[in-house]
């Protein structure tokens, strides 16, 4: 039976499909970011923009500015859940990669003071998009089996060094715009087709592993540390999330089912705030492994 004393809440880097978030009774907390003058906010279910339309601008040049959440919208979203009783977990997108935990703190803090008897938990996942994602999924099955605040919060601080992320990006002027990339090695990375491939480090930081040659390689190089950190691949369900390229992540999920039996992959959208970042065609993996 659920533990209806508390409600999981989380942000939308999160990159949840919006049948995960209801099926585990997930609550967000949505970033905003501009685009073509007009603000939006990163909504799971895609209300204000659908992915495709969002990575098709991009591809179209189009220039993205994201905006992490503000105290306000926490204080917004978290009072009325305070008011009727219940208690708060919250479960962050990195710190590293983002300031929304202190906007979060801000607001606890400020929360307190009005619902002395009420407990807000704010846990840094120390993770990004689906990888998050996974966590807050997790957790939010585990409220509805019945797992309290405290314990639910000691198992995702437990497991999240355990939740091993893997990207590849395919688009190396969105690095260079951002300024993780100069200009020459963008110039020269598209014209010998360098794919990188990244993961999330255990203090939750975005970092480049390896750099090959074509985009097949660089999915391999991701199946490649799959089989070897992996832990019970043939128990473990894996999450991919893509940039508006289901193909690829089918290709990828279809081989890691063929060559390790894998007993289910589920298919996530990245979202516009992460997906700013890192543009369209962008795979991520994620999955159960012995390390990051």
């Amino acid at each position: 039976m659920a533990d209806e004393s508390y409600v999981v809440y989380t942000d939308s880097c999160a990159d949840l499909s919006k049948d995960l978030v209801e099926e585990a009774d997930i609550h967000e907390c949505e970033l905003s970011f501009l685009l073509e003058g007009k603000s939006y906010l990163n909504y799971y279910d895609q209300r204000e923009i659908s992915t495709h339309e969002f990575f098709e601008k991009m591809r179209n040049g189009e220039v993205v500015k994201t905006s992490q959440v503000s105290p306000g919208q926490f204080l917004e979203a978290w009072d009325p859940v305070l008011k009727s009783g219940k208690d708060i977990l919250y479960i962050a997108f990195a710190s590293a990669l983002s300031g929304t935990i202190n906007s979060a703190r801000e607001a606890k803090e400020y929360l307190n003071q009005n619902y002395p008897e009420r407990t807000i938990e704010i846990v840094d996942s120390k993770s990004a998009s689906t990888g998050q994602g996974y966590l807050v999924y997790e957790a939010g099955k585990n409220r509805l089996n019945g797992m309290g605040l405290k314990e639910n919060k000691e198992w995702i601080e437990t497991r999240r060094l355990h939740l091993a992320h893997w990207f590849t990006i395919d688009d190396l002027n969105i690095l260079k715009r951002g300024g993780r990339l100069s200009a020459s090695k963008a110039f020269l990375g598209t014209m010998f087709r360098l794919k990188p491939v990244l993961h999330v480090d255990n203090d939750g930081k975005l970092v480049p592993m390896q750099t090959v040659r074509g985009r097949k390689q660089s999915l391999m190089a991701m199946i490649q540390r799959f089989a070897d950190t992996a832990i019970e691949p043939e128990k473990n369900p894996v999450m991919i999330v893509q940039a508006d390229d289901m193909i690829t992540a089918k290709w990828l999920g279809d081989k890691l089912k063929q060559d390790y039996r894998v007993p289910k992959v589920t298919y996530c959208d990245l979202g516009p705030v992460i997906g700013a970042h890192c543009g369209g065609n962008t795979i991520g993996l994620f999955f159960w492994a012995t390390e990051r």
